[in-house]
């Protein structure tokens, strides 16, 4: 994360292109979402992170949403999702709705508030996976805890009867804080309604394919990589806490 810089008030005409992003909106809807902002107890926005909305830094940004880091009356920080105006929903409602089915089951940036075009959450302190990989300090068993916390935690979703979505490409899903724990972020694509699939799909890119696997297998060598498949054909048909361990066995 780049360094801190001084947290800027939000009637300052610098986060107009942050707080109605991608385009500008007309004067209500705009004071609007300030007086969200101003309810759930946000009085500053604090230029933070590697995404950049022209000179502003931002924690990061998806299709539905911006991620800013802020600051609260209570002087504490938080991270505070932003509805673009662009997106393809009308409210945050449906997100804050499986978000919080995800915390209940102990996994994801604890929600503090929420409001129409807003969600204010956790702010978890880490980099993503893959610049967390990516560091020359971590240890192989550094890496193994990640990925057996991340798979305890996909574990959890499953039997929320809650899948992510977006699993299988963990690279912007998945936050490492500097204490060496794994955060699943991001339930904006999430459901309830398919089948879940969160362990299989996390394993996948753990293990078998893309960025995050090759980072992995360079620090931890599975001999057991054919097991691992099979446990995960079998775990797929039979998501018992029973074939999860066997696939934990054989991760650690």
């Amino acid at each position: 994360m780049n360094a801190f810089c001084n947290k800027v008030n939000l009637n300052c005409h610098e986060l107009v292109p942050v707080i109605s992003y991608p385009r500008q909106i007309n004067d209500r809807e705009y004071s609007g979402r300030l007086k969200e902002l101003e309810i759930m107890g946000v009085n500053s926005i604090i230029p933070f992170g590697s995404t950049k909305i022209g000179k502003f830094s931002i924690l990061g940004k998806g299709g539905v949403g911006l991620v800013v880091k802020v600051e609260s009356n209570d002087r504490k920080t938080y991270a505070l999702k932003i509805r673009r105006i662009d997106a393809n929903r009308r409210s945050m409602e449906r997100e804050v709705k499986l978000h919080k089915i995800a915390n209940s089951a102990g996994v994801g940036p604890y929600i503090y508030a929420n409001s129409e075009n807003f969600i204010l959450m956790e702010f978890i302190d880490g980099y993503n996976i893959i610049r967390w990989l990516n560091h020359q300090n971590i240890n192989a068993d550094q890496v193994r805890k990640i990925v057996l916390s991340t798979l305890e935690q996909c574990y959890s979703l499953d039997m929320a009867n809650l899948d992510h979505g977006e699993l299988s490409c963990l690279d912007h899903h998945v936050l490492v804080s500097e204490s060496v724990n794994a955060h699943i972020i991001d339930f904006e694509t999430s459901s309830i309604d398919r089948k879940t699939r969160n362990v299989t799909a996390a394993a996948h890119s753990l293990l078998l394919s893309g960025t995050v696997s090759r980072r992995v297998n360079n620090n931890i060598h599975f001999a057991e990589r054919e097991k691992i498949i099979q446990l995960l054909r079998m775990y797929k048909w039979n998501q018992t806490r029973s074939s999860f361990d066997k696939i934990l066995q054989a991760f650690g």
